[in-house]
């Protein structure tokens, strides 16, 4: 029985890497069911798997939310641009998460990033390409914030899956 709980708990840590693409917070519902796991299973994985494990998440975390707005400030936004696709990021991947069977949320994530800072750089008088430049800027940073956090999740699930399985041989 305890091989079955095992294969069940990786499948949904596989499956919940696919909620970082709908702007869900995956790596954390990761972490959850490797601690679940110890519950379950008797199996006390200790603070030293855990500890670094939340320390990569965190990480992912900060990742994402920095990678967008130091990619706006390299192409040329402003601080109030960069903020404005963060913004932008925020409402477009909560706005569009119903589409596409919620892979929008990423899809409007990366528009909204865009917009966002588009929208506050032409408010602040920048030209159109100065403009679209910055917002590139911003949408880039995003998507690179995100493949580093979809990276992380994949570490934590190579570090716990392994432990999860051991715990049942």
């Amino acid at each position: 029985m305890l091989y079955i709980l095992a294969i069940i708990c990786i499948a949904l840590m596989i499956l919940s890497l696919m909620l970082l693409f709908l702007g869900l917070p995956g790596n954390w519902i990761i972490l959850g069911l490797a601690a679940l796991w110890t519950l379950v299973s008797g199996t006390a994985f200790g603070w030293e798997f855990f500890l670094p494990l939340i320390g990569l998440a965190l990480a992912g975390e900060a990742a994402e939310f920095l990678a967008g707005h130091f990619g706006a400030r390299r192409f040329g936004a402003s601080g109030k641009g960069s903020a404005g696709g963060m913004v932008g990021a925020l409402a477009g991947g909560l706005v569009c998460a119903p589409l596409f069977f919620g892979l929008g949320a990423l899809l409007g994530a990366m528009a909204g990033g865009f917009i966002g800072c588009f929208v506050v750089e032409k408010g602040r008088g920048a030209k159109g390409a100065a403009a679209a430049r910055a917002a590139f800027g911003a949408t880039l940073g995003r998507f690179g914030g995100f493949v580093v956090k979809l990276g992380i999740g994949i570490g934590i699930i190579w570090t716990a899956a392994p432990r999860i399985w051991e715990s049942i041989a």
